[in-house]
C-alpha cells in the first residue's frame, strides 16, 4: 500500500511568489518565508499583522506555510486553497502551485478527498503536469482507488518517462490490483534508473514476498536498512522483516 510517509513534501516553491495589488503594505515576503521554516510563530504573527493592514497575498501564503510547520495542516490547506482561487494570488502557474501545496497539506491533514479536489483544480490550470498527477495519485491511493491512482501515474509517466517516484507508486498501485507482472516491470525500471532508491527496494521486497520469494524479499529489506537506516522506508522494511519471521540480526525463526 502506498504510504504517505514515503513521500517528499515540498511546500515552498521558490518561484511561487504571490503578487500583490496592495503596494502600500511593506511586507517582507522572503523574510517571512525564512521565519516560517524555523520560527513559525514569528512568521505567523508577521503575516497576520500584514493581513490586518490589508489583503496582501504574500502574507496569506506565508501564514499558511507557517501553519504547515506548526502542523496545523487542515487550516493551512484551507488558506492555501482559498488563496489560490483569488486572481490576485498570481498567474496561472503560481495559482496551480499554491493549489498543489494545498493538496499536499490536505494529505498531511488526513483528508484525501479534499486533497483530490485541490489537485484536480491545479490540473485544470496546468493539464498534464506530472507533479500534480502524482500527488493526486497519492490521494487516490489513500482512498484505495487503485485504478484512478494508476491512471494518473500512467499519465505522469507519459510526460516524464524517467520519473522514478511515479514508477514506484504505480508499482504499488498495480500490486494492490494483483498485477504483479506489471508492478515488477515498473519497480525494475525504477531501480535501473536509481539503484539506491529505498522506496523502490521496499516495493520490490513486497513483490518478491507476494511471489513467495522470502529470501529475495529479505535481501531487499535488509538493503534498505543498510542504505538509510533512519528513514521511513527503513521503518517499513523492519515491519516487513518481522512479517517474514526473520530477525534483523540474521537468524530465522522458522
Amino acid at each position: 500500500m502506498v504510504k504517505l510517509a514515503f513521500f517528499a513534501l515540498a511546500l515552498i516553491a521558490a518561484d511561487a511568489v504571490p503578487s500583490t495589488d496592495v503596494p502600500a503594505i511593506d511586507f517582507q515576503y522572503d523574510l517571512c518565508l525564512k521565519k516560517a521554516d524555523r520560527k513559525p510563530e514569528e512568521a505567523l504573527e508577521m503575516a497576520t499583522d500584514a493581513l490586518k493592514a490589508g489583503g496582501d497575498p504574500g502574507a496569506e501564503h506565508c501564514a499558511a506555510v507557517a501553519l504547515v510547520t506548526l502542523k496545523q495542516y487542515g487550516e493551512a490547506a484551507r488558506r492555501l486553497d482559498v488563496l489560490a482561487r483569488k486572481p490576485s494570488a498570481g498567474d496561472t502557474e503560481t495559482r496551480a502551485q499554491i493549489l498543489g501545496q494545498a493538496g499536499n497539506a490536505w494529505l498531511l491533514a488526513g483528508q484525501p478527498e479534499l486533497a483530490t479536489a485541490s489537485l484536480t483544480a491545479a490540473l485544470s490550470l496546468m493539464p498534464g503536469e506530472a507533479e500534480y498527477l502524482i500527488d493526486r495519485a497519492r490521494a487516490s491511493a489513500l482512498l484505495k482507488k487503485w485504478a484512478a491512482a494508476e491512471s494518473d501515474l500512467t499519465s505522469a509517466l507519459a510526460g516524464e518517462p524517467g520519473n522514478v517516484q511515479a514508477l514506484v507508486l504505480r508499482a504499488s498501485a498495480r500490486r494492490a490490483q494483483k498485477n504483479i507482472k506489471g508492478a515488477m516491470g515498473d519497480v525494475t525500471q525504477a531501480l535501473l534508473l536509481d539503484d539506491k532508491n529505498v522506496e523502490a527496494l521496499v516495493e520490490r521486497g513486497l513483490l518478491r514476498a507476494a511471489q513467495g520469494d522470502k529470501a529475495g524479499a529479505r535481501q531487499d529489506f535488509m538493503a534498505v536498512l543498510d542504505k538509510q537506516p533512519l528513514s521511513e522506508a527503513a521503518a517499513s522494511a523492519r515491519m516487513e522483516i518481522e512479517k517474514l519471521e526473520v530477525k534483523v540480526g540474521g537468524k530465522k525463526t522458522k
